[in-house]
């Protein structure tokens, strides 16, 4: 799913780039919100903090950097090289890298062995010694598996799943199963124990399929993004793409609810540390929602098409009320 999508992103970006470099150098998109922010733009990763928004990392020749995660502390960037043509010298598929935001050397963790072998969705380990990730050797196969940044080893951690997520006390992950199977579930697993609980047993839930689910601050949340129920079942149909929403499912009182109605392609997410509002982006927009939903979901800046961000920061209430007054025409309540 990730691969055909990925494509298509490079040959949209390709063009847009020609465009943009005919008229000089292409300026960062700018998110109106406090914090650091590491996105995609064009083929590039882009960094915004106290200093503006720069060029963070720029992709070589035919590739794509994609899916930025910011460590625990703010230091580094893991994210996603896409290796995009077969030339001499390389094959397409995806690669597991890191840079430090500071001073921004890439360095590879875990590179693609042969052709089509994929890496996806990193994600930092509370301590930030460890990351997870998609792995997609080939052949169908699919698993999330464990990256120790100390020793350099990998450890599998499930088989036929992806998209994971760990809590923020390291004891579970959450994941996408059965990405093959025709209707996939949201499970979420004991890591010493091994003991998983499907989410939605009996597919009862509208929303669906499921999407790069995060567990929220308190870990007592699963945010994910989902669409209209599209059955798939082949794996050509797992190139299908339609228009998703954000929600929300509370581990203790089972409660789902839709935190933004957007409709977007493929979107891309993330939670403030404080855990009440989410930042997603979109092809039409960069969307600040607060959790629990207090507003319609509302544009703070232009979106990508497939793009990927990673967010550190939280929005006080003096800032929340000061993004919704540049958006949305507030009534004075003192007249």
């Amino acid at each position: 799913m990730m691969r055909l999508a990925a494509a298509l992103v490079a040959l949209v970006t390709a063009i847009l780039l020609v465009a943009c470099g005919a008229a000089g150098e292409p300026t960062a998109r700018r998110i109106p919100a406090p914090g650091t922010f590491v996105f995609t733009q064009g083929v590039d990763l882009w960094l915004q903090d106290e200093g503006g928004a720069r060029l963070l990392i720029a992709a070589e020749q035919d590739q794509q950097l994609l899916q930025p995660a910011i460590s625990p502390d703010g230091t580094q960037v893991a994210y996603i090289v896409f290796q995009l043509t077969h030339a001499e010298g390389t094959t397409i598929g995806t690669d597991l890298a890191v840079a430090s935001l500071d001073d921004p050397k890439q360095v590879i963790l875990v590179q693609h062995a042969r052709q089509a072998e994929f890496v996806w969705t990193p994600r930092w380990t509370p301590d930030g010694k460890s990351l997870i990730f998609t792995h997609e050797p080939g052949e169908l196969v699919i698993r999330v598996a464990r990256l120790d940044l100390e020793r350099r080893e990998v450890e599998i951690l499930r088989e036929d799943a992806r998209d994971a997520d760990i809590s923020p006390d390291g004891t579970r992950i959450v994941f996408v199963n059965e990405p093959y199977g025709g209707d996939p579930h949201l499970v979420v697993r004991e890591l010493v124990s091994g003991t998983e609980e499907i989410l939605d047993p009996a597919r009862t839930w509208e929303p669906r399929p499921f999407r790069i689910p995060r567990f929220s601050a308190g870990g007592d949340r699963v945010i994910f993004s989902a669409g209209q129920f599209l059955p798939q079942t082949s794996a050509a149909a797992l190139g299908l793409n339609g228009p998703e929403d954000i929600w929300s499912y509370n581990l203790t009182t089972g409660a789902l609810i839709q935190l933004a109605a957007i409709g977007e392609d493929q979107p891309d997410f993330a939670l403030s540390d404080d855990g009440r509002h989410v930042l997603i982006l979109g092809a039409f927009g960069v969307y600040l929602v607060a959790d629990p939903p207090s507003d319609p979901p509302f544009a703070i800046a232009p979106g990508e098409f497939h793009g990927s961000l990673d967010w550190i920061g939280s929005v006080t209430e003096s800032e929340w009320e000061e993004i919704r007054s540049s958006i949305y025409d507030i009534p004075d309540s003192s007249q």
